[in-house]
């Protein structure tokens, strides 16, 4: 088990929104993030177990962020994959410049039977997958 101070802001930052609604308080926090580098910009998934941030170990918390450096307005879906659920996020529009994100706040570990996620976004009809980040269980 890893843990991080500097990891803990970015997944506060990132998850933020779910984490401060349960009125829970980050110190530590054993997550991690990955991205993919797109033609016009990146797309980053954060994922962490609940039991990291103070919360129950039953649960892990990510969200799926689309950083676009390039091109025109588009509107994007973001997405979960957890191997049993598949979770997604209503429609967004971006344009140059901008960040979008979607969190997707407390899943079961239960949805996570090789305790793994893959965050992915759909834009165009084509399907951007991230890295899956692992040992969420």
């Amino acid at each position: 088990m890893n843990i991080f101070a500097q990891k803990a802001a970015r997944i506060v930052a990132v998850g933020g929104v779910a984490l401060a609604a349960m009125g829970t308080t980050v110190a530590y926090a054993a997550g991690d993030t990955t991205s993919t580098k797109l033609s016009n910009g990146t797309l980053s998934f954060t994922a962490v177990n609940g039991r990291y941030i103070g919360t129950t170990g039953t649960k892990f918390f990510s969200s799926t962020t689309y950083h676009k450096t390039g091109g025109g307005t588009v509107s994007v879906t973001f997405g979960l994959d957890t191997q049993n659920a598949e979770y997604n996020s209503g429609a967004k529009t971006v344009k140059s410049g901008q960040t979008v994100s979607h969190n997707f706040g407390g899943k079961p570990v239960s949805d996570i039977p090789k305790c793994y996620a893959i965050g992915f976004m759909r834009s165009g009809g084509k399907l951007f997958e991230t890295p899956s980040i692992r040992n969420l269980c």
